[in-house]
């Protein structure tokens, strides 16, 4: 396997997962998110002599600037929409291709597993940082040019809260890679993995009041869960939590290396 074949795959890779329609909605999503919360604060700049919240102008509680005008992009790219998107991107390149047998197609050729997983992998990883992008230049560029750069929300908070969220990213991709080498539909990968952040979510919050109701141990294992890894980027306000980096990276080896486990022995039909 020369450099050269390998770019070849992965042309190939990315002709087939941009070609789709997941992928194209996802950057879709993801400029209409900047170039809407653009919009958003400027309708709400305009309107902001007449609209108060409990008795204050709303300009008191919303800042305008361009960091801050990306750093609710980011909060709405990442609330659902988006990375439910990117999850549909992933099921339908690998449990989506055993269904139709183009993955059998293609490991009929003399390429390596693991290689066929690695194109993948980067090529859904390139499809987050390019919705990433979609939503930080018009947001901060388009949020600087009306409102300037002053406020309490930085630049470099914003950038890292972004790069933080291309982790979570790739957490989730690697996720959604392991549950296709289980579940073989497009479908069931993403209804299971709903299911399973769901249930996530569920037991973060019980263990958060175990915490506050004395439980000692409830918090560490609360941000030993996944859900708090995927979370990672929400410390770009100023919190950072290296729990969940820590817990970030084993999420990324255990969900890769698994992956790469099981599509070495699975029977592609």
């Amino acid at each position: 396997m020369t450099a050269a074949h390998l770019l070849g795959i992965l042309r190939v890779e990315a002709r087939t997962i941009y070609g789709r329609g997941s992928a194209r909605l996802a950057l879709v999503v993801a400029l209409l998110t900047g170039v809407g919360a653009l919009l958003a604060h400027q309708w709400i700049q305009g309107q902001a002599a007449s609209i108060e919240a409990n008795g204050a102008p709303v300009t008191q509680m919303i800042e305008f600037s361009g960091p801050a005008v990306a750093g609710w992009a980011l909060r709405v790219r990442n609330f659902f929409v988006l990375p439910l998107v990117l999850l549909l991107a992933t099921a339908a390149s690998f449990a989506g291709e055993i269904g139709d047998q183009s993955l059998r197609e293609a490991l009929v050729r003399p390429v390596p597993r693991f290689v066929v997983l690695f194109s993948k992998a980067v090529v859904l990883g390139s499809l987050a940082a390019l919705t990433l992008l979609a939503s930080l230049i018009p947001s901060l560029g388009g949020g600087i040019a009306l409102f300037g750069n002053e406020g309490s929300t930085t630049v470099p908070a914003v950038l890292l809260g972004f790069a933080a969220s291309l982790l979570s990213d790739l957490g989730l991709i690697g996720l959604g890679l392991l549950a296709s080498t289980f579940v073989r539909s497009v479908g069931g990968v993403v209804v299971s993995l709903i299911l399973l952040l769901m249930a996530d979510t569920g037991l973060r919050a019980m263990l958060k009041g175990m915490a506050w109701l004395g439980a000692d141990w409830a918090e560490a294992v609360g941000r030993a869960l996944p859900g708090n890894a995927l979370a990672c980027w929400e410390g770009w306000t100023g919190a950072w939590d290296p729990w969940a980096f820590g817990g970030m990276a084993v999420l990324l080896v255990s969900s890769y290396g698994l992956t790469a486990w099981r599509f070495q022995r699975m029977d592609v039909p």
